[in-house]
């Protein structure tokens, strides 16, 4: 399905706009502009062509250019069901903040900020969104080294005065933040205006991972709100510019690690359709199943967890005997249980073992009685909806403004799910309902999750069913020259061992062009944008991460509500840090 704007569209902007440029392509359809007259042709594209959702912003490093770096935004009609990109050079290492127009680029403007040093004109509190204050350095520049300056002595407390150290061995370190410069960080980000300043985090069972939270409150309200994300930060864009499209798999897996299947199929959704790569019919409805059980696995986590957040321990368990379940029939296809690293470029590692789909029948009709169990315990339970109902509610406006997806967009009515705006794989191929929220509270957010589970078995039922006629079909398309052969042709033919070598040493050669694909995990849309210049390695590597503009909103959310209003709402919003902060 195209999803990008249509000519007749594109010809109003260039009659309006005559000086912008316009590259159409199949994975990437932009408009160049420049910066004088960026906001303008934005607030256009917003109010008059209606593209008014934020998908994302990110930045473009070329060196030899001038200027050097270069934005762009990415745009989506919720009417239309098309996207648009917006391209401008960064003259003067700056852009025009566009918070005026869409309040989700604020975390975006500062990561573009703290990746780049791109600074933004206007922006309210441009502060580093994952380096501390005084960090000088901007990772992502072409010019940074992979593993950074290492500048700061730190000798070995191990190594004895008479020990020779290995021959690899450097006194030497990158830089780390002192206890000064996290105080540093702290007050840049929040001046105090009120009673006192708490820290909830980042070290905190509460705050799901690594989150560093700063309440500004009075009594017990809190009057302002503001997040500190950087500490599971590991530069995964900046990984994946030096390696091959392959070696980045199991980086994938690694961000949002509750569910990495779903990471993997997106990612490599986005390396194939570059590449004009069509999986087999079985390796795409083994993807759309897999996806699926990692689904429930993800929301039967985030369920216990956050009962457990708000006082139900029986739900932490009843969540996690299911989700043993799950966790060994992915460990008995993939090989393991969470980092699999199971989805390939053409299709999957291996095919399914015999018995495989009879375990995921028998799972599937255990599972749809369970759900039963969790929900008469907790649907009308009064101390859970007194603990949810009217809390944190976001509107359809805010879904628009702030980039929301996934279940905290459709808990505002918003219905924005991938699967149905562009399937991949056998999406387009199963039937599945999309539940809607009605108040967009954290309410709306626990029964949406509830009923996504029930769907989600639906099209496990229906992959089975279609997998039970396909048991001697092909699960990976290795007759492809951009397509690893498995193991067995390696080990039998000269042809696949020397072809196995150099997509393994020179990666695939993927055309000269650009795509952003995105797929629905769990925590909303995941999308990949990769610029490629015909190298085996991407010029450029954008992970749009759900999980970073849906935690973005709780600033908003929390304002004039109690710490314990804190603990439902971010649950409600299900973050994974290891994505956030990628």
């Amino acid at each position: 399905m195209h999803l990008w704007i249509e000519e007749k569209e594109l010809k109003e902007i260039k009659d309006k706009f005559p000086s912008i440029a316009i590259n159409k392509e199949e994975n990437f359809t932009y408009i160049q502009v420049k910066k004088s007259q960026l906001l303008e042709i934005l607030r256009f594209l917003k109010d008059r062509l209606n593209y008014k959702m934020f998908i994302d912003f990110f930045c473009i490093d070329f060196p030899l250019h001038n200027p050097r770096f270069q934005g762009v935004y990415i745009l989506f009609s919720p009417e239309k069901k098309k996207r648009v990109a917006v391209k401008v050079w960064a003259e003067n290492n700056s852009l025009p903040s566009v918070i005026s127009l869409w309040k989700g680029a604020k975390w975006a403007e500062r990561e573009a900020w703290d990746m780049f040093g791109v600074q933004f004109e206007g922006h309210d509190n441009l502060v580093r969104m994952f380096l501390w204050e005084g960090y000088k350095y901007h990772p992502l520049r072409k010019d940074f080294p992979l593993k950074g300056y290492e500048e700061v002595y730190l000798p070995s407390l191990n190594l004895r005065p008479d020990e020779i150290p290995a021959h690899n061995y450097s006194p030497y370190h990158t830089e780390i933040p002192t206890m000064e410069d996290l105080e540093k960080t702290q007050k840049k980000r929040m001046e105090k205006r009120n009673q006192i300043v708490l820290n909830w985090g980042p070290l905190h069972p509460g705050t799901h991972g690594t989150i560093w939270f700063l309440f500004d409150m009075e009594g017990e309200y809190i009057k302002n709100c503001d997040i500190i994300l950087g500490q599971l930060h590991r530069g995964v864009e900046k990984i994946a510019e030096n390696l091959t499209y392959t070696q980045f798999i199991p980086y994938t897996d690694r961000m949002d690690y509750i569910s990495a299947l779903c990471s993997q199929v997106a990612y490599v959704n986005a390396v194939e359709k570059l590449l004009g790569i069509n999986p087999p019919e079985k390796a795409k409805f083994i993807r759309t199943m897999m996806c699926e059980l990692q689904r429930i696995n993800s929301h039967l986590l985030w369920l216990g967890t956050y009962a457990l957040d708000l006082g139900a321990l029986t739900i932490f368990l009843y969540a996690f005997r299911e989700r043993e379940k799950i966790m060994d029939i992915i460990e008995g296809i993939a090989g393991i249980r969470l980092n699999s690293s199971y989805i390939r470029i053409g299709g999957v590692a291996k095919d399914l073992p015999e018995g495989a789909l009879d375990v995921i029948k028998h799972f599937c009709e255990d599972f749809s009685e369970k759900i039963k169990e969790y929900e008469t315990i907790l649907t009308k339970n009064r101390i859970w909806l007194k603990r949810n109902v009217n809390v944190g509610i976001i509107t359809e406006e805010d879904v628009y403004s702030y980039g929301l997806t996934g279940v905290v967009a459709r808990s505002a009515g918003v219905p924005y799910d991938i699967r149905m705006i562009q399937p991949t794989d056998a999406y387009d191929r199963v039937d599945f309902e999309l539940p809607l929220g009605t108040v967009g509270d954290c309410y709306d957010r626990y029964l949406l999750r509830m009923e996504e589970m029930k769907q989600s078995v639906n099209i496990v039922r229906q992959c089975v069913k279609k997998l039970e006629k396909m048991k001697d079909e092909n699960y990976i398309a290795s007759d492809n020259p951009y397509v690893l052969p498995t193991l067995e042709e390696v080990f039998n033919s000269i042809e696949s061992m020397v072809k196995d070598f150099n997509l393994r040493i020179y990666g695939e050669q993927v055309p000269e062009g650009e795509i952003y694909l995105s797929g629905e995990n769990p925590r909303g849309e995941l999308g990949f944008y990769i610029n490629s210049k015909g190298e085996g390695r991407p010029y450029r590597l954008r992970i749009r991460s759900g999980a970073f503009y849906n935690l973005q909103i709780f600033t908003k959310l929390i304002i004039g509500r109690t710490v314990a209003d804190a603990v439902a709402l971010l649950g409600s919003l299900d973050p994974v840090v290891g994505e956030t902060d990628r």
